[in-house]
């Protein structure tokens, strides 16, 4: 007797790690998921402290990342959390983990700046290195602006086809070629 087996649930993975730009993320990442009727993953890594001194015996670092996972899913999704939202915590360096845990996401989503870093830099590290070497599409979040409140049900059906609205904005065929753009009296 052959049994066949469910495909996996198609994921959107969005790294979280309390910041602000962070939390934007966390905002388009549950736009994505649910356009696209996906499973959230939500991820973040730590690692041990360089030094070990004033660090307190109890210390649990995955129950205290697990809650910051759980406190930025609150503020930012409230009661719209998915029943599927998975929430992981790994230890290691941010990128590597989230470089893992992206293979065979549909998408990585990722803010321009975490806590780390230097406020000036337009792209932090863990998200330039992911950006670069992500197994995935990846969506970097920049600016304040929210995801638009669409549900997957309202969202236009488009097969590829690329209909600029925007002079700057080149055309392109669902093979990626370029194309002529329709002119505003027509084609």
């Amino acid at each position: 007797m052959t049994r066949s087996v469910p495909p996996p649930t198609p994921r959107i993975v969005v790294g979280v790690d309390g910041s602000s730009s962070a939390k934007r993320a966390l905002a388009w990442a549950h736009f994505m998921a649910r356009a696209t009727g996906s499973v959230l993953e939500v991820v973040t890594a730590w690692q041990n402290p360089a030094s070990w001194t004033g660090v307190a015996d109890d210390w649990d670092p995955v129950a205290e990342a697990r809650a910051m996972l759980r406190a930025c899913c609150a503020e930012v999704l409230g009661n719209g959390q998915p029943s599927t939202l998975r929430l992981t915590v790994l230890e290691g360096p941010a990128t590597a983990a989230l470089l893992s845990v992206g293979a065979g996401a549909r998408m990585l989503v990722l803010g321009s700046r975490g806590h780390g870093g230097f406020a000036g830099l337009l792209l932090g590290s863990v998200s330039a290195a992911c950006a670069e070497h992500a197994p995935c599409p990846t969506l970097i979040v920049h600016g304040d602006d929210p995801p638009p409140e669409a549900t997957r049900t309202s969202l236009p059906e488009t097969h590829g086809v690329h209909q600029p609205d925007d002079a700057g904005c080149p055309a392109a065929s669902p093979a990626g070629r370029p194309t002529d753009k329709p002119t505003a009296g027509g084609a």
